[in-house]
């Protein structure tokens, strides 16, 4: 009988390494996924459809981790409120969109989720992730590592409260 762990915490990472500082997600979740840890569920795509939806876990909180370009460099913590989006469409939905289509089409409230915005300066179809994306990406990633080496039922609870203390990174 094979055992079924559920995870603690439900991970989007978000881009396409093709197109240079938009594979920010993808990378940040490589380095995730190399932890092994079974406690974490990983998605990646290039970007959230309605079908993201059945993905999300009642009372199991959400990290989307995607390139931005609304900070200039490190990364910045958001936390996500579930919020209709008139310009929803089948193939590209907000990380708030697709939470606020959970709750219509579930019919449960949404869990905790929140959104790690990393600085991306570059998006251009065959380059080469920039200086400015790796660095976002190092600043990151030691976060991450730092609130995934808390145990597990944790995790939400650092992610509610890393939320408090980080504040945008304007240059």
């Amino acid at each position: 009988m094979a055992i079924v762990i559920e995870p603690d915490l439900t991970i989007f990472a978000r881009g396409n390494a093709s197109r240079a500082d938009d594979g920010i997600g993808p990378l940040i979740a490589e380095r995730i996924r190399m932890l092994g840890n079974p406690c974490l569920e990983i998605i990646e795509d290039m970007q959230l459809s309605i079908e993201h939806a059945t993905d999300i876990r009642p009372g199991v909180p959400a990290l989307f981790i995607d390139a931005s370009v609304a900070i200039d460099r490190g990364f910045t913590l958001e936390r996500l409120r579930p919020l209709p989006d008139p310009s929803v469409s089948t193939h590209s939905l907000s990380p708030a969109a697709l939470l606020h289509l959970y709750e219509s089409t579930i019919n449960k409230p949404a869990p905790n989720a929140y959104q790690l915005h990393v600085a991306g300066v570059s998006f251009e179809l065959g380059g080469a992730l920039s200086d400015e994306g790796r660095r976002a990406v190092d600043v990151a990633w030691r976060f991450l590592r730092r609130l995934l080496a808390e145990p597990c039922d944790r995790w939400g609870e650092a992610l509610e409260l890393a939320c408090v203390e980080t504040l945008p990174n304007k240059a």
